[in-house]
């Protein structure tokens, strides 16, 4: 696991964070980092907020998973809250292809 502290703070705005968190009524979401075995992506039902002071989030993975070791090595990790309308996006990283392009990975940033 990665120690946070050694990651520069990104600019935070916590009625953004509480409002994100507040609305989402499911745990179901994509997690995704970049890994020693390039972008990769799952979809956990898991996630849920501990925090809002300090932010924290938490997912869990089965130690017994395929990604586990990839995800453990990796310095971050996002989550993807998706509407439903994305469904497929979130089927694709459940029972299919979990690596993703460096394209699909890219983040665009407003």
């Amino acid at each position: 696991m990665s120690d946070a502290s050694a990651f520069p703070a990104a600019e935070f705005d916590p009625r953004a964070y509480r409002r994100a968190l507040g609305g989402f009524a499911t745990g179901v979401c994509v997690v995704t980092a970049h890994t020693v075995d390039g972008p990769m992506g799952i979809t956990v039902n898991s996630f849920t907020s501990v925090s809002l002071d300090p932010p924290l989030v938490l997912w869990c993975m089965d130690i017994k998973s395929d990604r586990h070791d990839a995800f453990a090595g990796a310095e971050r990790f996002a989550v993807h809250m998706l509407p439903v309308e994305d469904q497929a996006m979130s089927d694709r990283f459940a029972w299919g292809v979990c690596r993703l392009s460096d394209d699909e990975f890219a983040v665009d940033d407003p």
